[in-house]
């Protein structure tokens, strides 16, 4: 999700020069060279066909004022803020060394530039990170919160990645399960009842258009029954909506966090087999994400930073997890 920033640079591209080359930037133009036509270079970096460029495409058409990219970035970053204090309210989060021992806390490579902050609040989260990254020429930027609980309680995570272009913004918002959803009817009754009028809402704004589609096979299988990917117009109202759509999620994990009880040892002992395994495949999709843009160490450093300290032991082997 994090690398759809770069059908932007597309885009951006073509419009200046059509049918050439394009790159992101002279320091980046040995990771992207010219890929024959916008929808290849957009599809082997987003998986975003023709036909779903074109219904996005179709916002920049109906919008009579698109924000600037800082405008947008900044707003961002205060959704992303106000989420952080209300888990602080809900949770004694305790920030962490990880990310700055990675190097990751606050970086620039190849005409992007970014931070990653992360938390601990045991024993019922495992761990905690908001990222941000954006181009030297805020053409684009995305920003991103990641909820990961620990083995002990069985609550949803939560993640929130949010998207801007040049000509639109992209939201995922999701609450992955950490049971066999088949085999647990009690775990949906509990959890994805309560959270089924937030997805309705947002699926039938007239504001949004639902993306089918379009991730990797690793983000695929992580992805609960309320997994939206929505394509909105880069305006004040889409950014009203998001903002009320991440703060009702965040306050559905609060409630759902503040309510948990602790499971029994042997569900503990299966969930934290599950969530490992989730785990390495989150690793495996960011790191090939990132390296597809940055140099291996970079990208290692940032895939790292989000999914937190429990995964570092995945870092020597990244490049040989494919999607």
């Amino acid at each position: 999700v994090q690398m759809r920033i770069l059908l932007a640079a597309a885009m951006a591209a073509v419009a200046a020069h059509e049918g050439s080359a394009f790159m992101l930037s002279p320091s980046s133009s040995s990771f992207i060279k010219a890929q024959g036509s916008v929808s290849s270079f957009a599809g082997r970096f987003t998986g975003v066909t023709a036909r779903k460029a074109t219904l996005r495409n179709s916002h920049a058409c109906s919008v009579k004022a698109s924000l600037q990219g800082q405008d947008v970035m900044n707003r961002f970053d205060a959704i992303g803020n106000s989420a952080i204090q209300k888990l602080m309210d809900a949770l004694p989060l305790r920030e962490s060394n990880h990310v700055e021992g990675l190097g990751a806390s606050s970086w620039m490579e190849g005409g992007f530039s970014g931070s990653v902050q992360g938390w601990t609040a045991e024993p019922k989260v495992g761990w905690i990170s908001k990222s941000s990254m954006k181009s030297s020429d805020f053409s684009t930027g995305s920003s991103s919160l990641v909820v990961l609980m620990g083995p002990s309680y069985d609550t949803p995570h939560l993640w929130v990645d949010l998207t801007f272009t040049p000509q639109e913004i992209l939201v995922n918002l999701d609450f992955p399960a950490r049971v066999d959803l088949a085999a647990n009817k009690d775990y949906i009754a509990e959890y994805y009842k309560s959270a089924s009028g937030w997805y309705d809402s947002l699926m039938n704004d007239a504001a949004t258009t639902a993306l089918a589609g379009g991730k990797g096979l690793n983000e695929r299988i992580l992805a609960s029954p309320m997994s939206l990917s929505l394509s909105m117009a880069k305006d004040q109202q889409s950014l009203d909506l998001i903002e009320r759509a991440v703060d009702e999620q965040v306050s559905t994990w609060c409630s759902w966090i503040q309510g948990a009880r602790e499971v029994n040892r042997m569900q503990r002992g299966s969930m934290f087999a599950r969530d490992t395994q989730m785990q390495r495949m989150r690793f495996s999709s960011l790191f090939q994400k990132f390296q597809s843009v940055f140099p291996k160490d970079r990208a290692q450093q940032l895939a790292a930073a989000m999914v937190g300290p429990g995964d570092e032991q995945y870092v020597g082997s990244a490049g040989d997890n494919s999607e």
